[in-house]
């Protein structure tokens, strides 16, 4: 399993606000069954290169049906050495760890 950020930006729509369209990227992310961490700036999803890719081109479509242009960034995070799912709550378990106390979310 791999970790991949997401982030989804509609260019052209009527407003500065992006929540409406973003809301609809959400629904897919949430349907999609990976376990997931919505952000304010992006979304980290778990899950296999095709899942994650499927995922992305699902969101990234969506999108382009409301608005004529959509910049979507992928970054990835793929480790061998850590096989399975839960990465996506053992990282921030870590830096916790090392930091002695819970941190803002």
């Amino acid at each position: 399993m791999m970790l991949a950020e997401l982030e989804i930006v509609p260019i052209g729509t009527n407003g500065p606000s992006l929540s409406t369209q973003l809301a609809e990227v959400a629904k897919l992310i949430d349907q999609s069954g990976l376990d997931y961490r919505l952000g304010p700036m992006g979304t980290v999803v778990e899950g296999d290169w095709d899942q994650i890719l499927v995922l992305a081109k699902r969101c990234h479509q969506t999108l382009l049906q409301s608005c004529d242009r959509v910049m979507t960034t992928i970054r990835i995070d793929d480790r061998k050495d850590k096989p399975g799912k839960g990465r996506i709550v053992q990282k921030v378990q870590s830096i916790e760890s090392k930091v002695g106390r819970p941190l803002k979310r």
